[in-house]
């Protein structure tokens, strides 16, 4: 026999789903998909390079050429009120091969121009061409990023070990992302060692929707997982910020106590129990007693 403990993390109101999207860029295509997020109520991140404010230029690599305009500074604020901006580099260099010094540059010039526009911290990063090393980690720590999403898929709902490369579940013309989004939606159980609760998060650039021709796909996908009280549409910040606030708990010493030192309610419960409890800042609380097995 064994014990299973109610100690897991759930998202916000018990939910046990969480979707997230990025975007790279901060084009005009943004626009459009600005406005498809809004029509169904769902949250997004958008990672800009703050150097490029209002360059005009085209896109191929290797299929339609169509054009790559970023948005003026002066339309930034508005075009993305609801949603998240992060860092994505002030001039999108690839930052592996350089020297710190450099990174830090490319970084922190990056995070303030943005933080100047909207007018509190920003500490989201999304590695431009998805690279990094471990030179470039250490001048996102030393530059106060929170997180940092790279390009590579996982497939999965995991939450990331490291917020510093934080892997996506897949791009959104990912072949299998409707079989992702029905096992998401699906009420299942979802076995993981660190929570119940899955997280679904897709990349991408919205220009692609342009040069592929499918604005209609991106649209179906979010019409298809929006609109649901069982899912916590969330930016990546958002994510990040609750994950560490779970992640802060502090439990006593015969796992029946539970205390909260964040600003951020946390909810608590099981794999195999619908029950959850709310655990409120600087609250402690009574855990869930475990399940014998």
């Amino acid at each position: 026999m064994s014990l299973l403990v109610n100690d897991r993390m759930l998202w916000p109101k018990g939910r046990r789903k969480a979707f997230t999207l990025s975007y790279d860029d901060g084009v005009t295509q943004d626009i459009k998909l600005v406005e498809i997020l809004n029509k169904y109520g769902v949250k997004a991140t958008f990672n800009i390079n703050a150097g490029l404010f209002g360059q005009k230029n085209t896109v191929s690599a290797g299929k339609k050429e169509v054009s790559h305009i970023k948005l003026s500074r002066e339309e930034i604020t508005a075009i993305y009120k609801g949603h998240e901006i992060a860092v994505h580099g002030q001039y999108h260099k690839c930052l592996v091969g350089m020297d710190i010094a450099r990174c830090v540059d490319e970084i922190l010039e990056c995070r303030k121009e943005l933080e100047r526009l909207e007018g509190k911290p920003v500490t989201g990063f999304a590695y431009a061409f998805g690279a990094y090393d471990e030179v470039v980690i250490k001048a996102l720590e030393a530059c106060g990023i929170s997180y940092a999403r790279t390009i590579e898929p996982t497939r999965k709902f995991d939450l990331p070990k490291n917020f510093l490369t934080w892997h996506p579940t897949c791009h959104h013309d990912d072949e299998r992302i409707y079989d992702l989004a029905d096992e998401f939606l699906s009420d299942g159980i979802y076995f993981s060692f660190t929570t119940p609760a899955k997280l679904f998060y897709v990349w991408g650039h919205s220009y692609e929707f342009d040069q592929n021709e499918n604005w209609d796909h991106i649209d179906r996908l979010i019409n298809k997982i929006a609109g649901r009280d069982d899912v916590w549409y969330a930016t990546n910040i958002e994510i990040r910020d609750y994950v560490e606030a779970y992640r802060r708990l502090v439990y006593s010493a015969d796992g029946e106590l539970v205390y909260n030192p964040s600003t951020i309610p946390v909810y608590l419960g099981g794999i195999f129990t619908k029950e959850f409890i709310e655990v409120l800042p600087g609250e402690t609380k009574k855990l869930l007693k475990p399940i014998n097995m």
